[in-house]
């Protein structure tokens, strides 16, 4: 009974590190490091203290990575549901019909120093996934909290390509304006994710907001 009783066990530990993705253990692995984060009021309203832990530790975990990781999370009690390393910019993850029932499903996965802190437009491909919420992108400076709680193929389209053209009008200017030196690329920066976050929340859709919270030491 003792055998049974262990081989279940390991069956079930088994099972959930698949579930997470078979990353997850390199994850538990990388380093906290001492560096600024967010504080817990800059959390939406409707995270839990656990999910706010999660989020912390995921941004000093991947503050100095040159590569992208993503966990998905329930942004109520903090539990990683699954986990997933990426390549330099980017990194996706595969789901089964109905894997997150009974979870608030959030995900965030980071941006390296010399890729774009705000949205890009892959990332509206939340708007087709009805079982997440929430897509934070942790940056080197700051946490994008992109909330989006319906499903909505035409807003998906449109945010995607709007994004996609205003990324690279941004990325023009700057260069004529600054030629190809760090400085354009922080003012593109800064200004790509300024009108980004204009053009849809002034939409003022109910279920579609973004919002940019700095870190703080």
């Amino acid at each position: 009974m003792k055998i049974k009783n262990r081989i279940l066990c390991l069956i079930v530990i088994m099972t959930a590190l698949v579930n997470m993705g078979v990353d997850f253990k390199d994850y538990e692995k990388l380093k906290i490091n001492d560096v600024a984060s967010i504080k817990a009021s800059d959390m939406p309203c409707e995270f839990g203290e656990g999910a706010f832990k999660t989020v912390d530790e995921f941004i000093k975990k991947t503050h100095y990575l040159d590569c992208e990781w993503v966990i998905h999370f329930d942004y109520i009690t903090g539990e990683i549901l699954k986990c997933k390393k990426g390549g330099k910019d980017n990194v996706a993850l595969n789901f089964e019909d109905s894997e997150f029932d009974g979870h608030h499903v959030a995900s965030i996965h980071n941006h390296p120093l010399d890729v774009y802190s705000p949205p890009s437009g892959n990332n509206f491909g939340i708007l087709l996934r009805s079982f997440e919420d929430f897509e934070l992108i942790a940056g080197f400076d700051c946490l994008w909290i992109l909330k989006a709680v319906d499903v909505d193929m035409k807003l998906n389209m449109e945010l995607k390509l709007y994004a996609d053209l205003l990324l690279d009008s941004c990325q023009d200017y700057c260069k004529k304006k600054y030629g190809n030196c760090e400085k354009a690329y922080d003012v593109c920066d800064i200004m790509y994710g300024v009108l980004l976050s204009n053009y849809i929340n002034d939409k003022n859709i109910n279920h579609i907001q973004l919002i940019k919270k700095e870190y703080k030491p």
